[in-house]
């Protein structure tokens, strides 16, 4: 399937190349095109046959097509087959209408518990402690990074070998390790053509044959003898390697093979753990070695987890579940590769539970500190709404009471605000920054560009000019002389407010009475930067806000430390923006959709990955195309904003697309963020598959800021992979911040998103973050429930020794209980 799917995809993407350039070149295409689609269709489910069907009657009638008709049928096959049809998608639907596989399973090794367990602390002891552990095992160990007993019992299998379900010869699947049962039909020892000997097996199981392949000459004589008694008794063998495709027809080379025995399997009939190997090792050696450790302690370890919260949630006891998940016997296979069976569910809710039972102690302890009670009134939250422009929206009224009850509590507030684009966070921190101002203390608000920075500088001083609160700015780019009458306001308390970039963090700043700190778009900023600025002040309250919707993984771990807000409601009137993917060669009708949204006096943007023609990356450069559209969309101006220009001409460029005297704005990426025009209906995001997604999310969230329907045009080439057309099918589908964020994790995981502020959450050992969101979920419940219900962890002894030794050290618990 797989070759057909290639070659199909190859052949469309010749012909529809730069605008069907080598098109006159290719004879008879439609010929090619029906052998590769008859050739797929038994590979496919019933719907993409049935579309595979009307494409076949279409193809009799290609000749008769004008070219145009022809060109116009390749392009619309080009766009079902790189968007409906990839490999995975395909296989999920076919697998859905096969019948359940059958397994062959040989009998498991169970764990036989000792009567007298160790204490947990036991297992904390090196490795060497191990009774009977060679100097040799230790160092090869030691090579895995495993120096605790426990460590080696959290060195688990990243995958596993399935050996125990039987694939039909008619259902195999090239490059694969699968295993095959049948009846041997034919043995026979072959001389190559360079003189070689091999031993050629043929096994026949009704839907087909395959054949297998010995090279070694002294495993032949015993082989022979394997196979021809077998042959002889009508019995049937089981054969496990990596299937190979040739014109013969489907070969394994040296399978592991046994006689199909009920009760006397040994290699075949398992579930194979695959360990990951350091360099020099062999995936055997460390399977022995993990496996010797296992052997002998996990009969020893203590439950350590409370009773109820194990019933509640019916887990496996601990040594039960590491046993199992070293030694899988009955598990479903699916399950195991999916680390959903039940013992691997038990080790990922251990970890998660351990982990948010640290968290919460750490959030306890920084409750007991003392902070600023401010004393916000409601005749204070009415004056503030009452200067305002428009009416808050429900979410933000919300969001806005529970930072006030926050701030009126003598403990500091961490709350992190999290708000799609254009969900108004920004009025709410101005809030904040009111009520503090109004109670004597100052604000700091940190933002990680200059662009933002200067954005809110903007916004709050537009927020707090009402009621005479001075607003100032501080940049890295201010002149020496700029930055020292900064600082003095500040010191003197003349600033009230002061908004800037990592300047504000600086030796040289000091506050008269920081009582609040905002801290903007959080995930690009380090721990540390926060720390440092609430140096600046005696406990003050922080708040952090982000736009790029943090998955609700991470607000449970990398900012479990913070309580959460979410403004998920839009200002009234705003419209979803509609998204869709386009290829290059739809120009014309992408000019056709702008010219209509300016002709109704509505403004467009056209963004661009790069400033400047690079011949590497064949990318179209913002200075180039602004000349291309200048053309194109006469008798409209089109203006042009990026990087290199300095931060002046960016204002007055931006300023004239306000102001309405150029209708189509060509920029690079500087527009993601602090651009409010809500004439603007339409972004266009040309190589498209060159952003992140939370990328993307944060650039079409500049249109549709109005009451006006937007539209966002994702445009890619016909050449791109099946991977990147997936991730935009993901912003096609979806409005939802949190949606876009969830996936941006699922294809580039945690660090990626977080740098430092993801620091810690390598810590994990099982958890996967990115697929344990329900697990996760579970295990802080019960955490924050066992902590109300027992403040001090009192009578779980193992559980808190456990606990600080795993994550202590990362939350400064080690002093507790």
């Amino acid at each position: 399937m797989e070759k057909s799917l290639k070659e199909i995809k190859e052949l469309l993407n010749l012909l529809t190349k730069n605008n069907f350039a080598l098109f006159p070149r290719v004879k008879d295409p439609e010929k090619r095109l029906r052998k590769l689609f008859s050739e797929l269709k038994p590979h496919l489910d019933r719907k993409r046959k049935a579309w595979v069907d009307k494409v076949l009657k279409l193809l009799d009638t290609y000749p008769q097509m004008t070219q145009e008709q022809q060109k116009r049928f390749l392009r619309e096959l080009h766009s079902v087959i790189t968007l409906k049809f990839t490999t995975e998608e395909i296989e999920k639907a076919r697998e859905k209408e096969l019948p359940p596989k059958e397994r062959v399973v040989a009998a498991g090794k169970n764990l036989k518990r000792a009567p007298k367990l160790y204490p947990i602390e036991a297992f904390f002891q090196p490795v060497e402690k191990i009774k009977g552990i060679t100097a040799k095992r230790v160092n090869r160990l030691k090579k895995l990074g495993i120096e605790s007993v426990i460590d080696a019992i959290y060195y688990l299998p990243f995958r596993y070998e399935d050996r125990t379900t039987v694939t039909k010869m008619a259902q195999l699947k090239p490059d694969r390790e699968q295993l095959v049962k049948g009846k041997v039909t034919a043995i026979s020892q072959i001389k190559t053509k360079n003189g070689k000997e091999l031993l050629k097996v043929t096994l026949y199981d009704k839907t087909g044959a395959v054949s297998l392949i010995f090279l070694n000459k002294k495993v032949f004589g015993y082989y022979k003898l394997l196979f021809e008694k077998a042959k002889k008794l009508g019995k049937e063998v089981l054969a496990y390697g990596k299937v190979k495709r040739s014109t013969s027809g489907f070969t394994i080379y040296h399978p592991e093979v046994e006689v199909l025995e009920p009760g006397r399997l040994e290699k075949l009939g398992r579930i194979l753990p695959i360990y990951h190997c350091a360099e020099g090792l062999k995936q055997t050696t460390v399977r022995r070695d993990i496996h010797f450790v296992v052997e002998k302690v996990l009969p020893f370890m203590p439950e350590y987890l409370p009773e109820k919260i194990r019933k509640r949630q019916k887990l496996l006891e601990a040594a039960e579940a590491f046993w199992r998940v070293h030694f899988p016997s009955d598990e479903k296979p699916e399950e195991l590769q999916t680390f959903r069976s039940p013992p691997q569910r038990r080790v990922i809710f251990d970890e998660l539970f351990l982990f948010q039972l640290a968290l919460a102690l750490h959030r306890q302890k920084v409750k007991r500190e003392r902070g600023i009670a401010f004393p916000v009134t409601e005749e204070l939250i009415e004056e503030f709404k009452k200067a305002l422009p428009f009416k808050l929206t429900g979410a933000q009224e919300r969001v806005l009471k529970e930072i006030v009850e926050d701030m009126k509590k003598p403990e500091p507030m961490n709350r992190l605000v999290q708000g799609d684009v254009g969900s108004g966070k920004t009025v709410v921190a101005a809030a904040a920054a009111f009520f503090a101002a109004k109670s004597g203390y100052q604000t700091a608000v940190m933002a990680p560009t200059e662009i933002l920075a200067n954005q809110h500088y903007k916004k709050f001083k537009e927020f707090l000019k009402p009621y005479g609160i001075t607003v100032g700015l501080l940049t890295g780019s201010m002149t020496k002389r700029e930055k020292e009458t900064v600082y003095r306001a500040i010191k003197e308390g003349v600033i009230k407010v002061v908004v800037g970039t990592h300047a504000l963090i600086q030796e040289g700043v000091e506050f008269k009475n920081l009582g609040l700190v905002v801290i903007d778009e959080q995930h690009r900023f380090g721990v540390k930067q926060r720390v440092e600025l609430k140096k600046k002040g005696k406990m003050p309250d922080v708040l952090v806000m982000t736009a790029t919707p943090i998955p609700r993984t991470l607000a449970m771990t990398a900012y479990g430390d913070l309580d959460v807000s979410v403004i998920d409601e839009l200002p009234a009137g705003r419209k979803p923006v509609k998204t869709e993917i386009l290829f290059s060669d739809e120009l014309p009708k992408l000019v056709k959709r702008l010219k209509e949204e300016l002709q109704k006096g509505n403004r467009a943007y056209i963004v661009y990955p790069l400033v400047e023609e690079s011949e590497k990356l064949e990318l179209k450069a913002a200075t180039e195309m602004h000349h291309f559209w200048s053309e194109k969309l006469k008798p409209y101006r089109v203006g042009l904003l990026h990087g290199k220009m300095k931060q002046e001409e960016k204002d007055k460029v931006m300023e004239a697309f306000k102001r309405g005297e150029f209708q189509v704005l060509v920029s690079t990426t500087v527009i993601e963020v602090g651009v409010d025009v809500p004439e603007a209906t339409v972004m266009v995001i040309e190589h498209a598959e060159r952003f992140g997604l939370a990328q993307l999310h944060q650039l079409r969230g500049r249109v549709g800021r109005g009451d006006r329907q937007s539209y966002c045009y994702l445009v890619t080439s016909r050449e791109v992979g099946e991977e990147a057309i997936k991730r935009l099918k993901v912003l096609e589908s979806t409005n939802d911040g949190f949606k876009i964020a969830e996936a941006d994790l699922a294809f580039r995981g945690p660090g990626e998103i977080f740098g430092t502020r993801q620091s810690g959450l390598g810590d994990f050992k099982v958890a996967d973050l990115r697929r344990d969101y329900d697990i996760l979920k579970e295990a802080r419940r019960e955490a924050m429930e066992l902590i109300k219900e027992n403040p001090e962890l009192n009578g779980l002894e193992e559980l808190k020794k456990l606990m600080k030794f795993r994550f202590g050290e990362k939350f400064d618990l080690v002093e507790v209980g």
